[in-house]
């Protein structure tokens, strides 16, 4: 693949958008809350999934996707992600109560068990496939954290759900060959004490953030947008100038060329 694609950009999961999930190889994505409606047939090729966070709508086709794999595949899906976001799994999700614990359970003829959750640590890179993510904290939840995506001296930063965050900007001064932010914007500036409590930010928020950067030579792509404010969000992004370079809101199957 020479771009990754955007399977997922929603805030809010609707008919017609799935929340976060990335495809930045042929086997591996970033989140899972848009997998088994956009893959269709092709769901069987993943074999890796890196996590930003717990959250519902970044993990929620995961414990279904376990579901289809212990009859069909004959190795471990593979899940990354920093200890917080592994341990909530465990506990919340595969724990016999709301899910079965495919960590315990085999795939049907085979010895590896149905997943495997692989615990990665902030700023060491991980090669899949020719891919090279590397975790940096982000300002949302214990575990979350964004991804700087590499490929061939090519790199995208992928910040997920965060609020204000310093190491964002740090990441893009340091590293001239990142050619493109993808950040979020959930709420419309109005919005600034719910931004601040969920940790997510705001059109104004993300212009005070860009600030911060010494740089001004990338493009600037948006998601995560609160489906009811949309509109409102999107013009106060056009209004501040905030899609850079290029930029855009982007929709579901959207792509970004390394």
């Amino acid at each position: 693949m020479d771009a990754i694609q955007f399977l997922g950009t929603g805030g809010t999961r609707t008919q017609t958008q799935g929340t976060t999930c990335v495809r930045v190889s042929k086997h591996c994505v970033i989140d899972a809350g848009n997998l088994i409606n956009t893959f269709g047939d092709d769901v069987f090729t993943i074999e890796h999934i890196f996590l930003t966070h717990s959250h519902l709508d970044h993990i929620i086709d995961i414990p279904f996707l376990a579901d289809l794999f212990v009859t069909q595949k004959s190795i471990a899906l593979k899940i990354y992600g920093l200890k917080e976001t592994l341990d909530d799994l465990r506990q919340f999700i595969f724990n016999h109560r709301i899910w079965p614990n495919f960590e315990e359970i085999n795939l049907i003829g085979h010895t590896d068990k149905t997943i495997e959750l692989i615990e990665i640590s902030l700023e060491e890179p991980s090669l899949i496939d020719d891919i090279t993510l590397t975790p940096f904290k982000t300002n949302h939840t214990d575990g979350s954290c964004g991804y700087k995506i590499e490929k061939n001296g090519s790199g995208i930063l992928f910040t997920a759900d965060t609020y204000k965050c310093s190491r964002v900007w740090e990441l893009l001064d340091e590293n001239p060959h990142i050619h493109t932010l993808v950040t979020e914007v959930s709420f419309p500036s109005s919005f600034v004490k719910l931004a601040y409590d969920s940790k997510h930010l705001t059109p104004a928020l993300l212009n005070e953030e860009l600030r911060q950067c010494k740089r001004k030579d990338f493009s600037v792509y948006t998601m995560h947008l609160k489906a009811l404010f949309a509109p409102t969000i999107i013009h106060e992004l056009n209004t501040l100038g905030l899609l850079k370079n290029g930029g855009k809101v982007l929709k579901d199957n959207d792509q970004i060329k390394f």
